[in-house]
């Protein structure tokens, strides 16, 4: 493995825009697969559904499950390349068994890069609730909201390395006991090696189930005609389940993220369906930066990042038809223990797209949304195709 353990951890909707703000600034809908791991707290998944139509805010309290199920099917490294074992090379401890003829490190053990046969199945349940203000503050409400994921991961990591080789290749004339001695030193360094990569494998290849890392957020909505401001920030607590020593775990580890953001949204002729081929359509966009502190059970900091996402969607009477598309990367690099080692400071960027689907219930201020997501351009991250169902509700 390179650098460190991988952890491999988502219309008119009359009255839901106070949801969707809320997802829209600070990125509550999935917390999903810190670059510790080869991922960050931010969900690789876009927030933007058919929310982000509603025209109206409901003062009160509002809620969203949802229900995301995600094919972790690769991980890759700075140059977007599958991971690998990587190759090393081990000196021979040699002064012993040749009784000092041919000194340790004289000749070492070449051993070539390995593959790993790495996917993963996510399923995980986000509760989020929320209350947003009956009174204004500068022309906008302010909501307040708690989102609490619990998952469940299955993890299939296979690695493979193949035997390391005597380097350099010992002189046909050396006595043949030193030779012997070396051939068997060689072997019992490469029945080490296969071990450690067979342990790897059985470390990683595991189930857990377990609620995911807290999120506190904080967000003021100012709603004016047919323009839409959010702006706020989240707060992510450790208290998900986490252990250091384990491959998958649904928290992210035991350190801090603070994430501010704003979105903006804008509908055209909500209120003139069918007059020209804006009517019905919003677009919107989003911004918002993750700043970490140092995992306090690693020492491990996971540099901070920033998270673009843009949509657009058309509604159609109780249905609606979208597309977002998202980016983030990692603007400094990792640090603290293990990190001096990076070439690269093992910065993280990943892409993603997909369509969505939304429908209105007749007469409530509930709907659902689902959504398709597929990631793209990853460096040093986990790449996955995740499936999402979302139900909203407005009290």
């Amino acid at each position: 493995m390179t650098r460190r353990t991988l952890q491999l951890p988502l219309s008119p909707l009359r009255g839901l825009a106070t949801t969707a703000l809320a997802l829209s600034a600070t990125g509550l809908a999935t917390q999903a697969l810190a670059s510790e791991g080869y991922k960050l707290r931010q969900s690789p998944v876009g927030v933007f559904g058919g929310e982000m139509a509603a025209p109206a805010d409901n003062p009160g309290f509002f809620g969203t499950v949802a229900l995301s199920v995600a094919d972790i099917y690769k991980v890759v490294d700075g140059q977007g390349n599958r991971i690998g074992v990587p190759a090393r090379t081990v000196p021979l401890p040699l002064s012993g068994p040749t009784k000092g003829a041919v000194g340790d490190g004289v000749y070492s053990l070449s051993v070539p890069t390995g593959t790993i046969d790495f996917s993963q199945r996510q399923n995980q349940v986000n509760l989020l609730g929320g209350y947003l203000t009956e009174s204004t503050y500068g022309g906008g409400h302010i909501a307040f909201a708690v989102n609490l994921p619990l998952i469940n991961q299955e993890r299939t990591f296979i690695a493979a390395q193949p035997l390391g080789t005597v380097t350099p290749t010992p002189s046909a004339a050396l006595p043949a006991a030193l030779r012997g001695a070396i051939g068997q030193v060689a072997d019992a360094v490469n029945a080490q090696v296969q071990a450690g990569v067979a342990a790897q494998s059985a470390a990683q290849s595991t189930k857990v189930t377990g609620f995911g890392d807290a999120e506190l957020s904080a967000v003021w909505v100012h709603h004016k005609d047919h323009l839409k401001i959010a702006a706020g920030a989240s707060l992510f607590l450790p208290t998900g389940t986490y252990d250091a020593s384990r491959g998958p775990n649904p928290g992210f580890g035991n350190f801090y993220t603070l994430r501010p953001g704003v979105a903006v949204s804008y509908s055209f002729n909500p209120d003139k369906p069918g007059e020209s081929w804006t009517s019905g359509v919003t677009l919107a966009g989003r911004v918002s930066v993750g700043l970490n502190s140092k995992n306090k059970d690693t020492q491990y900091l996971s540099g901070n990042y920033v998270y673009m996402e843009f949509g657009a969607i058309k509604v159609m009477g109780d249905w609606a038809l979208g597309a977002n598309v998202l980016g983030i990367q990692q603007f400094s690099d990792d640090g603290g223990t293990g990190a001096a080692a990076l070439t690269d400071g093992n910065r993280y960027r990943n892409f993603g797209w997909g369509p969505f689907l939304s429908y209105k219930l007749p007469g409530k201020d509930a709907g659902f949304n689902l959504h398709y997501s597929q990631n793209f351009g990853s460096r040093n991250a986990l790449v996955t195709r995740t499936t999402q169902l979302r139900f909203i509700k407005a009290w």
